[in-house]
């Protein structure tokens, strides 16, 4: 047991904010274990909990707390180890433990044994204002970590380049030898350079920075046969291959594949 305390009794209506500061504290404590990029995940997660245990106190049913503790468990799942701190802080005594008072050490236990069942547990006004005063500092918290990081269309634009520069290294290159006229695909060397050129003109592909000239080599090579090399140099000066023939015989293949497309367009 342990002792009584000393000080002067808690004024009652000081229990939210002293709350408050000690989730601040071991909110600290176990958003450190995230890496920089997840921080703003582990927030979010708390906010919805709140959210979800606001409703589960206006409405206590097994169902609405199942929603709660279902999010807690994938959550563990998907982070593992980065919440050992948030279990031993064991923050899930804010979202309202009927001990939060004496676990938290708000009152002593010797104190909270003397307090009235009502007085034990935090009060429907005081649970507000203790989850007011939390998200009113995790949504500064919020704003700080957002501010911090990159722009999400720069977050994007890099993760397509990383995802884009992986599979080309991966590409297994065809050990066939071709020739820019041996009819083994519909179009020669040069024409599926043009190809290449004008899918990335109107944007199948990516474009510019984001799709290389070598890196489509490689990707058409493993599709055709041909020379990543060759296709990365004909890429590189199209103008000198927009001759009358190659572009009449990809004109051809639209033809043929807008005849394709047409047939299935068709009502079976």
């Amino acid at each position: 047991m342990s002792k009584k305390s000393e000080n002067k009794p808690i004024n009652r209506k000081q229990v939210p904010d002293l709350l408050a500061t000690k989730f601040i504290k071991d909110y600290t404590a176990s958003i450190a274990k995230f890496p920089q990029d997840k921080k703003v995940e582990f927030l979010e997660h708390i906010l919805q909990c709140f959210d979800i245990v606001e409703k589960y106190w206006a409405n206590q049913t097994n169902q609405n707390w199942k929603i709660y503790a279902d999010k807690e468990n994938a959550f563990l799942k998907k982070h593992g180890n980065r919440l050992k701190m948030y279990r031993q802080t064991r923050m899930y005594l804010y979202y309202g433990d009927r001990h939060l008072l004496s676990e938290k050490g708000v009152y002593t236990t010797d104190e909270w044994n003397e307090l009235s069942h009502e007085k034990q547990i935090l009060s429907p006004e005081e649970f507000s204002d203790f989850f007011t005063i939390c998200r009113n500092y995790l949504y500064n918290e919020r704003d700080y970590l957002l501010l911090e990081q990159n722009p999400e269309d720069e977050i994007a634009e890099k993760n397509a380049k990383e995802n884009l520069d992986g599979a080309t290294t991966n590409l297994k290159i065809s050990k066939l030898k071709r020739t820019r006229q041996d009819k083994m695909t519909c179009l020669s060397e040069q024409q599926t350079v043009l190809l290449i050129h004008y899918l990335k003109q109107e944007r199948a592909f990516l474009n510019g920075e984001f799709l290389k000239d070598s890196d489509a080599g490689k990707a058409f090579a493993v599709l055709t046969g041909y020379s990543p090399n060759t296709m990365r140099i004909d890429l590189g000066d199209v103008p000198e291959i927009k001759n009358k023939i190659n572009l009449i015989e990809l004109d051809n293949l639209f033809a043929k594949l807008r005849i394709a497309i047409g047939k299935d367009l068709k009502p079976k």
